[in-house]
């Protein structure tokens, strides 16, 4: 009876050994593609991350060439908007003296750059 008990604990601890080793090794493998799926994860995230802020670079370029766009449109749009009013000065200016309203003339035509005063 003794030895009976002594070969079954005997296979039941040579089984847990070996089980206990299986498992084991389970372990270590599960714990080296954790590790390297995690690398892959990092990688992924900083790739993801570079990704974005080229998206971000290209949009701040385009929102930058919308905006110099404006501004020289409305450059452009402000020159000619000067230059319009004082060509209408000047005529409504003109249009004084021929009417003998010297005085209001030369109020119309202070409001022009001395440049286009020379010009008179």
């Amino acid at each position: 009876m003794e030895m009976i008990f002594l070969v079954f604990f005997a296979t039941l601890s040579f089984s847990f050994g070996l089980s206990y080793l299986a498992t084991l090794s389970k372990l270590k493998k599960s714990n080296l593609l954790l590790a390297e799926l995690f690398i892959k994860n990092r990688a992924l995230e900083e790739l993801n991350s570079q990704a974005n802020s080229g998206i971000n670079m290209s949009d701040d370029t385009l929102h930058k060439e919308n905006f110099i766009k404006f501004l020289s449109d409305s450059r452009d749009w402000a020159f000619e908007y000067i230059e319009k009013s004082q060509q209408t000065i000047k005529e409504v200016s003109d249009e004084l003296k021929v009417k003998g309203l010297d005085n209001y003339s030369d109020k119309l035509l202070a409001l022009l750059p001395e440049i286009d005063q020379r010009k008179k």
